[in-house]
């Protein structure tokens, strides 16, 4: 991901004043999800595998032709990429990827939706955070589709729903289908408009243990407008600004409005 001077005044600003431990936070579901989640150091075994995975990513100079539908690219000038340039530049580190693996396996999220798929890589550390799961990801280009997919049946990851599509086209008819969404993961559109319209479209599909999770909140001043409103929203009583995300809870039993903090 290119650095901008929106993202590097904001780090500077979020480095000194989030926090590194759970010590001063007071929710107890607040201080079990900052112990167990952002700074819980135990090594899972799937991160050997998925590490393994990631590896072949990074050594994978085959091309694929990529479509964008939502704020473009600031990392690639053209839409012909290699997979290991997308490996290195344009995906989640290791230690994002397993925040993301231990906040699933912590809330055992049977039910989730990822909006932009990528290589696919995240959505297997997901699938593997919860193997009784069940993830849904929908992405807008085809080649990226059939790459992850292909990428899932290698590793016979077997709990992942692949769509192509794009997102405000198969987001309602599959909405529809579901009860209620544990988790929600928007990594394909950075536009300020598209991310507000998918959090009201997604909103009503809460349930007390769900979580949203927004990815680069810091890509753009309007990604940062729209993450703003997210948090302000009143039936969110969490969140959770961890630079590179966010997250944001509608637990009942936080009382009080709590906004956070965290450096990982």
């Amino acid at each position: 991901m290119a650095i901008n001077f929106h993202q590097i005044k904001n780090f500077v600003k979020h480095y000194f004043v989030a926090k590194r431990n759970g010590h001063g936070v007071h929710s107890p579901f607040s201080y079990q999800l900052c112990e167990e989640v952002f700074y819980n150091r135990n090594h899972f075994y799937d991160f050997n595998e998925l590490k393994k995975v990631r590896n072949s990513l990074l050594n994978d100079t085959s091309e694929l032709l990529i479509e964008d539908f939502g704020a473009g690219s600031k990392t690639f000038r053209s839409n012909k990429r290699k997979v290991n340039e997308i490996a290195q530049k344009g995906i989640s580190t290791s230690k994002q990827s397993e925040v993301l693996y231990k906040l699933i396996n912590f809330l055992k999220c049977n039910t989730s939706i990822e909006l932009g798929t990528s290589l696919g890589l995240n959505t297997l550390y997901m699938a593997n955070a919860n193997k009784t799961g069940k993830i849904i990801s929908i992405e807008g280009s085809k080649s990226l589709n059939e790459f992850a997919s292909t990428l899932a049946k290698k590793n016979n990851v077997q709990n992942i729903e692949f769509i192509h599509s794009k997102f405000y086209t198969a987001l309602p008819e599959l909405l529809n289908k579901l009860p209620s969404l544990d988790l929600l993961y928007v990594d394909g559109n950075h536009t300020y408009e598209g991310t507000l319209n998918y959090f009201k479209l997604v909103l009503e599909k809460k349930n007390n243990a769900s979580v949203f999770i927004f990815d680069d909140i810091y890509w753009s001043p309007q990604m940062t407008k729209a993450w703003k409103e997210i948090q302000n929203h009143p039936a969110v009583t969490l969140s959770i600004d961890a630079f590179y995300f966010g997250l944001i809870f509608f637990r009942e039993e936080v009382k009080e409005k709590v906004d956070l903090k965290f450096y990982i």
